[in-house]
């Protein structure tokens, strides 16, 4: 499941027992009650009426001007008649499909991960349960030479279609909905706040009638993750942290905010998080000092190698330097004016790919979005060790000589 291919195929149409409205914004009929402990920052809400739920989207991708209005109703009722929508939904739903992995885990969170029967490419999945139900036969995969199988879709007739927007060439849900299949669209992925980003495992769970059981898990998350940047905001914001004998060995050699590199380039060109991205939050938030936190944009920037190495030059710590890389050499290999870099002379590179699947698939790309908490925990003890001296990783590693 990844959200950088998606090339479509369509040649048949068939009925799904799931109602499609018009693709307009729902008009001002009588006022509803809007779910609490939801962000104002957030790119959906949810407002529950008399007897049916609205979902609206807001935030689709960047640019985007468009929203989206799902309306749930109860399954074995009919949908409502005074409201225009995108998608009428019968709720709990059943049965779904999922094209990205990040969905994965707010399923698991509430018990639902049986309703999956479909995936877009199962070699990515992490997840052990659905490795299982995939390896059963309970789960197919959708894709089919990089293109979403509509026949096995529309077989498959799933209740809704968890997926996701680009803007451009790549998106997989027109062709879908052009054959009636019941696309709902995420914006996840385009929230830069990693909080406000894990909320959306309350969108997803209003299709289960369980948004109580995600607020609540949400509501743990939020606790933990504040607590550690609490912690890591007392490491102080500059200057050296004074050496410890209970640290682990190199807590005394980084700066109170150890400047951060980000990413490796790829055929010429590297692309860094902005200065306002979700990434450069969780770095700030951790107790590090992003090499491009004066820079205000929330999406990525691409860059020449030579602009990039100008600030690499200053940095106390690397993260995800090269895909796969397993030794410093794999690193070097990259460039070979990399092997001038202080911090790779140092050893202070870090990849997140701790848990991998058999197959490929990484879980730091479907379980962290919606664990911010646990990703700051492991971005703390990069950069402060001895403020977690006895932290297990979830997702980075350490990349050895």
């Amino acid at each position: 499941m990844r959200r950088i291919v998606g090339i479509f195929l369509a040649f048949l149409f068939v009925f799904i027992p799931t109602f499609q409205g018009t693709a307009q914004t729902a008009p001002a009929v009588s006022a509803g009650s809007r779910l609490s402990g939801i962000s104002a920052e957030a790119g959906f809400s949810i407002e529950t009426r008399q007897g049916y739920k609205v979902l609206t989207v807001s935030k689709l991708w960047p640019g985007s001007a468009s929203r989206k209005t799902y309306v749930l109703y109860p399954r074995g009722s009919q949908p409502p008649r005074d409201i225009k929508a995108d998608l009428f939904v019968p709720v709990p739903v059943q049965r779904v499909v999922l094209y990205s992995t990040t969905y994965i885990p707010a399923l698991e969170t509430i018990g639902e991960l049986d309703s999956i029967v479909g995936v877009d490419n199962a070699g990515f999945v992490y997840s052990p349960q659905l490795r299982a139900r995939i390896a059963a036969g309970k789960v197919v995969e959708t894709t089919k030479n990089w293109m979403p199988d509509i026949e096995r879709l529309v077989a498959l007739k799933p209740d809704v279609i968890f997926n996701y927007g680009l803007g451009n060439e790549w998106d997989t849900f027109p062709k879908m909905q052009e054959v009636g299949l019941p696309v709902v669209l995420l914006g996840e992925w385009n929230e830069p706040d990693p909080l406000v980003r894990a909320e959306w495992a309350v969108f997803i769970a209003a299709f289960y009638n369980k948004e109580a059981e995600a607020l609540a898990r949400l509501e743990t998350v939020r606790s933990e993750y504040a607590r550690l940047k609490t912690l890591a905001a007392g490491a102080g914001s500059a200057g050296t942290l004074p050496a410890k004998s209970a640290a682990p060995q190199g807590a005394s050699t980084l700066p109170a905010r150890p400047r951060v590199l980000v990413n490796g380039p790829f055929q010429g060109v590297w692309t860094v998080s902005g200065g306002q991205s979700y990434m450069a939050r969780l770095i700030a938030d951790a107790g590090g000092a992003y090499l491009w936190a004066d820079n205000r944009e929330s999406g990525g920037l691409s860059l020449s190698v030579e602009a990039v190495f100008e600030r690499a030059l200053g940095a106390d710590v690397w993260l995800n330097p090269a895909y796969g890389a397993q030794k410093l050499a794999d690193v070097k290999a990259l460039d070979p004016r990399f092997s001038a870099l202080p911090v790779l002379k140092k050893g202070n590179v870090w990849n997140n790919d701790r848990r991998m699947s058999p197959g490929g698939g990484n879980d730091y790309f479907e379980s962290a979005v919606m664990n911010p908490h646990l990703v700051l925990a492991d971005l703390t003890a990069i950069f402060h060790p001895e403020l977690l001296p006895n932290h297990a990783f979830t997702y980075y590693r350490k990349i050895v000589e």
